[in-house]
């Protein structure tokens, strides 16, 4: 019952937060591109507090000073709010085509910088991923949920190349993170919200400078083993919080 009272409380403020802040981001754009940034945090750190969310952050330092692609997990919406809440840099995110459809939400988003795909990895797919890059390159850092969907049950799958790729390209390092207790929060497939602590760890970045798009497999496979430490690094830290 405590939960269902929970999913309730939280469901309506996501909705009411997410189309508040929504509409704000998109104005926001109009001034720069950097502004809507301190919406977009709280609106993640609003969402977590009401959810009874807990998180704990290591490796912050690792951050490079300029931008990156952020290679990540993927257990849960909620892998969003997590790194938001702790990354204050100008990211964005690269997002399943079917997000861009949402009423409110779609365009903000689209306003706002993300990029867009159909997972397909196709050269549409691949296309708009080289177009990012010069994004990456000059203006913003992206992160990037490597696996290419969430993953049902917390166990870490295969990565896709898209964020090698994007790195290579642009030029820029590629930072690995693992999230980890997200899938007990909101597991893929349900709408109960649960109260349960979440970790974030972020690992030391991978140059890509002077390497090229043929490398894009060794550096998909570099990066998945990174991950794979980290994610076992932040499933200890879970029992701490």
């Amino acid at each position: 019952m405590r939960d269902l009272l929970r999913t309730l409380v939280s469901g309506a403020s996501v909705v009411g937060l997410t189309g508040t802040a929504s509409s704000l981001v998109a104005v926001l754009t109009l001034v720069d591109e950097n502004a809507p940034d301190p919406v977009i945090r709280a609106w993640a750190d609003s969402l977590l507090r009401i959810s009874g969310v807990r998180t704990a952050c290591r490796g912050l330092e690792n951050l490079p000073t300029g931008n990156f692609v952020l290679c990540v997990n993927h257990q849960s919406n909620f892998d969003v709010l997590v790194l938001y809440r702790h990354i204050h840099r100008h990211m964005r995110f690269v997002a399943k085509q079917q997000l861009r459809k949402v009423p409110v939400l779609g365009y903000a988003m689209e306003r706002a910088g993300n990029v867009f795909v159909d997972r397909t990895g196709g050269e549409g797919d691949k296309e708009k991923l080289r177009q990012a890059a010069d994004a990456v390159r000059n203006r913003v850092s992206v992160a990037f949920f490597a696996e290419g969907t969430r993953s049902e049950d917390g166990v870490l799958r295969p990565f896709k190349k898209g964020a090698a790729i994007m790195a290579l390209e642009a030029q820029v390092p590629l930072v690995p993170a693992a999230v980890a207790g997200t899938h007990e929060i909101l597991p893929k497939g349900t709408v109960t919200i649960r109260p349960r602590p979440a970790a974030l760890v972020i690992g030391k970045p991978i140059e890509t400078k002077g390497r090229g798009v043929d490398d894009r497999e060794a550096l998909t496979r570099e990066a998945h083993d990174a991950v794979a430490g980290l994610l076992a690094e932040a499933n200890a830290m879970l029992p701490t919080l």
